[in-house]
């Protein structure tokens, strides 16, 4: 059989949804390249995908389906057909159904999968048939996108290939060394055209290294340092008049609240020092075109919304989205024109039913009542490794009266507590659609061979459920074209020719252009009076950080994101993730004061639990502050990882998950 070339997208949770060529032959993928034609992809990719292929054949990716014959957890299963197995699963579920109506059965997933499809079309389709509790799906960027849709009524910033244009690019929150690669080629050639490029962040990040100025604040004090600079700008007279009068209506409210900011209690706050203040603001007043680049680790923590809105009333304030270049750059998820309504189908939901917040899992699966949570149905997620409050996550399910139900494509922590476990296809076996939430290309990813074994698409899946539950609506069994072009169904898309053949042709189609260059000056944001609104949010503007039981506590818990995995996706591939359990990184001066050495087993424990990790001497976190990298499978670490430290409390507005707002104590 000849080889296959075709048009790919990579799937996972990262800015830069990269542009692809997928090559198969005898119904295996035989080489994963970089789109060299791309303007963002470049021709070069992470160090994860360009190990991709120990990820898609791994001996331990699912063909079949199972059903499970030994204790939950345990992870002993039988292979069953997929016709046995969809009328045991339609059954339970049916029984579920009748015995306490379609809310008992709660969704779970997230963003496994980035494609429209793989995300959020056939399956929402099912669950709003069914009359199931809706999820709602916070865990990752709830908060950001809260204060986002308050100020700027959508989330859309700065194309990002006008980046090199910026002199001065604040990098806040963010380590695109590992988590935004496709940015670092847009930074390097702004500061070769003479650009400055401050890194705001807690560690001394790959980033932070890289361009050298360097703020390294306390973690959960970016709320305070965004407002005090805020302050000294208002009481220097650095306010662009010529935007925040035009463009934006609240700012004496935001400045009232700025005012409580003086520069003492900011250093206080921040730990930094007067001169490095200083150094900031003169460069804020001075250098444009000014870019923020906030990232979402910013908004991880309790006053995750108000950081958000703080830093972006800053950028109106210096009048950043007046020059090309600059602006506020978050999330460009916003600038994608998609009919969510038809694709999605809420229609098909009878009556109103209730709202769970995927950030508490643990919870509902324990105390949830009226009715009671009793199937549980989880795909393109792994919450028994990723979700916050590990002890309870698991302990829901254990539960021996809940009904598990994983499609997963590796056996992994959620799947060894599931009753029957189906095989999920991978992303390059799959039609599907992706947009982004850093740059502009909506793109078309074309299956380059069939699926391996007995694999599924997730849309494939829900379909074979709904058809064995006897689901007769026609919007259950829509093909994946249709629904792509169900997707691409608006005026916008019309008008700008994004159709299924355009994309079909082409792979990728830049679109969004009806913003312009400059967001918010040349289009206006689609809020109430077309202005930004920098008035506070509906919430009290103190700080939340630091308040609490764990106040006690003595170090700081930071879980970031590393350049080996994507949460827990790589979390079984050998080649990728090397060490044989999770690492503590800590200061040197807290290593000495507690007297270990390098390579020292120490456990890291909380109310929540504990987790053993290996000490690992470095520079990048502050003294008083630790990191373990998410998220390691429990499996591959003795049952233990991070998130049996982390909280499931949410954030101060738009429930979202405080991953970075964890306290510990550690013993040798």
């Amino acid at each position: 059989m000849p080889s296959l070339r075709v048009h790919g997208v990579c799937p996972h949770d990262c800015y830069d949804t990269c542009s692809l060529y997928v090559t198969a032959s005898q119904d295996r993928i035989e080489r994963i390249e970089a789109d060299p034609a791309h303007p963002l992809t470049r021709g070069f990719l992470c160090y994860k995908v360009n190990r991709y292929g120990n990820r898609l054949y791994h001996p331990e990716r699912l063909t079949r389906p199972l059903r499970r014959v030994g204790p939950k957890g345990s992870g002993e299963f039988v292979e069953v057909g997929w016709d046995e197995a969809l009328r045991e699963v339609a059954l339970r579920l049916h029984e579920v159904i009748a015995r306490d109506g379609g809310e008992a059965v709660l969704p779970y997933s997230f963003s496994g999968n980035m494609g429209v499809l793989a995300e959020s079309s056939l399956d929402r389709r099912f669950f709003y048939a069914i009359g199931a509790t809706h999820l709602d799906r916070t865990i990752c960027t709830a908060a950001a996108d809260a204060a986002l849709s308050w100020v700027f009524g959508t989330a859309v910033g700065p194309d990002p290939e006008t980046l090199p244009q910026a002199r001065l690019v604040v990098v806040w929150g963010t380590n695109p060394v590992v988590t935004n690669v496709h940015e670092i080629p847009l930074l390097d050639e702004a500061r070769r055209q003479g650009a400055r490029i401050w890194t705001i962040d807690p560690l001394k990040t790959e980033t932070a290294k890289r361009y050298g100025h360097h703020l390294p604040l306390r973690p959960q004090s970016d709320y305070a340092l965004a407002l005090g600079l805020a302050r000294e700008i208002i009481h220097r007279g650095a306010v662009s008049r010529a935007f925040v009068d035009q463009y934006t209506w609240g700012v004496d409210a935001y400045a009232a609240v700025a005012e409580a900011w003086t520069r003492e209690r900011v250093l206080q706050r921040t730990g930094l020092t007067g001169s490095d203040f200083e150094s900031l603001v003169e460069d804020l007043v001075s250098r444009r075109p000014l870019l923020f680049r906030p990232g979402y680790g910013v908004q991880r923590q309790r006053d995750g919304a108000k950081t958000v809105w703080a830093i972006a009333g800053l950028s109106a304030l210096l009048g950043a989205p007046l020059d090309e270049g600059g602006g506020f750059l978050l999330s460009n998820s916003g600038a994608f024109s998609l009919n969510w309504e038809r694709l999605t189908r809420p229609d098909l939901q009878t009556k109103p039913v209730r709202h769970m917040n995927m950030v508490q899992l643990g919870t509902a699966l324990q105390t949830a009542s009226a009715p009671k949570i009793r199937a549980l149905i989880v795909y393109n997620s792994n919450p028994a490794a990723t979700a916050p409050d590990q002890r309870q996550v698991i302990q829901g399910l254990l539960r021996p009266d809940l009904l598990t139900i994983v499609h997963e494509q590796m056996m992994t922590d959620t799947a060894r507590y599931a009753d029957w476990v189906f095989p999920a296809a991978m992303s390059f076996e799959t039609l599907d659609l992706y947009t982004s939430y850093w740059h502009r290309y909506l793109q078309l990813n074309v299956p380059a061979c069939p699926p391996w074994g007995q694999s599924v698409s997730n849309t494939e899946f829900f379909r074979r459920l709904a058809a064995a539950m006897g689901l007769s609506h026609p919007a259950l069994q829509a093909s994946d074209r249709a629904l792509i072009e169900d997707a691409l169904d608006t005026p916008e898309n019309r008008q700008a020719g994004v159709t299924w053949d355009a994309l079909c042709e082409r792979g990728a189609m830049k679109v969004g252009q009806g913003w312009g260059r400059r967001p918010f000056v040349d289009t206006p944001p689609p809020t109430a009076d077309g202005r930004l609104n920098l008035s506070p949010l509906p919430i009290d503007p103190e700080p939340l950080g630091g308040r609490g039981p764990e106040e006690s506590d003595d170090w700081i818990l930071l879980s970031p994101a590393r350049r080996e995995t994507i949460k827990s996706t790589f979390g079984n591939v050998a080649s990728i993730v090397r060490e044989d359990a999770p690492e503590l990184l800590m200061h040197p001066e807290d290593v000495k004061r507690l007297g270990l050495e390098e390579g020292a087993p120490v456990t890291v424990y909380n109310e929540r639990g504990e987790a053993r990790m290996k000490v690992r001497i470095s520079e990048k976190p502050q003294p008083g502050v630790v990191v373990s990298y998410a998220v390691r499978w429990h499996r591959a670490a003795g049952d233990h990882n991070v998130n049996q430290l982390t909280s499931a409390e949410l954030s101060d507005w738009g429930g979202g998950a405080i991953f970075y707002s964890a306290r510990v104590k550690i013993r040798p």
